[in-house]
């Protein structure tokens, strides 16, 4: 059975303004491009699967709809952005905000590192973050040119303190699909990077990925670095449906699939969700010529019937398909749940109790985002009790095994916020037991409400949290005619 190390985490951030938690062994201050005061602490829960919190206070800024956005982690390093606000940026993902961005150091003593603004055309999911040599660090970006054979690689090295760039050329393309690439999955034949990997090595290997297409692999420390193609696995359950003309595949990959590099060799996984139409919701309305109420019926949300977990593994990372090895296949209504496990999923009502009309199983989760985790063969998931449901829960499956190894409330969500909602890491090794859980003071500087995080090492699945989590899309999700009660 795959055993949750303490060291292995999932990562959050969460942002405030004003004075509203202490100091403690992980906390580093700054200063902004405006000159405002900037405090990062770390929180670290001793249950792996509550979530570490990068807590970030800044002077002036409103986090209510756009919280720190941890952009990747290395070691002991965060590499995370802040809106300042002011007129829109084309680096910025979606929201009118300029950003700064920061590195974040625990180390023996807490740094918190201002970077000088990105080049032009720099983009969060481009950025990849290393460590290397005694203490240094480099940001790297792999951006897209107009030509499809060159990139430009945009490199911020703690050596000289400055960005540089520089044009590499694509060496060895990404190999053709052995398949027909139909209309519905044109979304195949374009690189979009959706999170970027180290892969490791003394070159600085980053793999910059497109969670639907394949990796861009580029040695970043090398004087004359160059770019290749590797394949990832095909979303087969997605290309096959449709009598041959497959689902539709767009969008962002992140809801169905994963990848991270556990002790040099790469972890993929993707989940095959089959969905089923639940009944129509009737709301409430009203006309705009008088203030008589309409019922208007809303599209019906879908609804689980069941899902399944693929994954791979592959230490070649060479151009070839047949470097990945399917490991398991595991589908949800069949995985064991220990008496525990289920004891607490039950008290917290993720599952229904026995005799429930409707019946709620494991099966009947929405679960997306799933993760590999640090610890081989464990595979985590956000799961909700239905579609866009505001609270979300944490839990860790052992593929190996087919067996559900832990639950925990993740978030609560309280308002709509782009970010990434969290990611598997290990950084809270690097923190001292002593200061693994923040002390946060009564009250909540931003709302005036009550303390509203709550961390227990007795009972895991007692964190209640509220901060915002991005909007889910299921694009290229399967549905079948089966009704299952939500």
């Amino acid at each position: 059975m795959a055993i949750i190390s303490p060291s292995d985490c999932v990562l959050h951030a969460n942002g405030f303004s004003g004075t509203f938690f202490h100091e403690n062994a992980t906390t580093a201050t700054s200063s902004t491009s405006r000159g405002s005061s900037i405090v990062a602490s770390l929180s670290c829960p001793e249950r792996p699967l509550l979530p570490t919190i990068l807590f970030v206070e800044c002077s002036g800024v409103d986090f209510t709809n756009e919280p720190p956005r941890i952009l990747r982690t290395a070691e002991d390093t965060i590499l995370f952005s802040v809106p300042i606000g002011g007129p829109s940026r084309p680096h910025a993902s979606s929201s009118p905000c300029e950003y700064d961005y920061y590195i974040y150091r625990i180390g023996d003593v807490p740094t918190l590192q201002l970077l000088p603004p990105p080049l032009d055309n720099f983009i969060d999911e481009d950025a990849g973050l290393l460590r290397y040599g005694d203490d240094e660090f480099m940001v790297a970006a792999l951006i897209a040119t107009n030509k499809l054979d060159l990139y430009e690689l945009h490199r911020f090295d703690s050596r000289t303190g400055e960005w540089s760039q520089v044009v590499v050329p694509l060496v060895e393309p990404q190999v053709s699909f052995p398949f027909r690439v139909t209309m519905n999955s044109l979304r195949l034949t374009y690189h979009l990077t959706s999170i970027v990997i180290n892969i490791g090595g003394e070159g600085g290997r980053m793999g910059c990925v497109d969670l639907w297409r394949g990796i861009l692999v580029c040695d970043v420390l090398d004087g004359k670095p160059e770019v290749r193609g590797v394949p990832l696995p095909l979303p087969v359950d997605l290309l096959t449906c449709n009598n041959g003309w497959g689902d539709e595949i767009g969008g962002c990959a992140s809801p169905l699939r994963g990848i991270a590099v556990v002790d040099q060799c790469l972890r993929f996984v993707h989940l095959e969700a089959i969905l089923s139409p639940a009944s129509s919701t009737t709301l409430p309305t009203y006309s705009s010529d008088s203030d008589e109420e309409i019922a208007v019926p809303l599209p019906p949300d879908p609804v689980m019937s069941d899902w399944v977990i693929h994954t791979w593994s592959n230490s070649k990372m060479t151009a070839s398909w047949k470097d990945w090895v399917e490991d398991c296949r595991i589908r949800a209504s069949h995985t064991t749940i220990p008496s525990k496990v289920k004891s607490k999923m039950l008290n917290s009502g993720l599952l229904s109790p026995e005799g429930a009309n409707p019946v709620r199983a494991l099966q009947n989760l929405m679960v997306s985002y799933p993760a590999p985790g640090t610890d081989d063969g464990v595979v985590y998931l956000l799961a909700r009790l239905r579609f866009q449901d505001p609270k979300a829960f944490m839990i860790a499956l052992d593929t190996r095994q087919n067996l559900l190894v832990g639950s925990a409330e993740f978030a609560t969500e309280k308002k709509r916020g782009a970010g990434i909602m969290y990611f598997p890491s290990n950084i809270s090794k690097y923190v001292d037991p002593k200061a693994r859980v923040l002390p946060i003071s009564k009250g909540d500087a931003v709302t005036g409400d009550e303390d509203r995080y709550e961390e227990s090492s007795l009972d895991e699945g007692t964190e209640f949290v509220e901060f915002p989590i991005s909007k889910l899309q299921f694009s290229g999700f399967k549905f079948d005619d089966a009704s299952v009660g939500s």
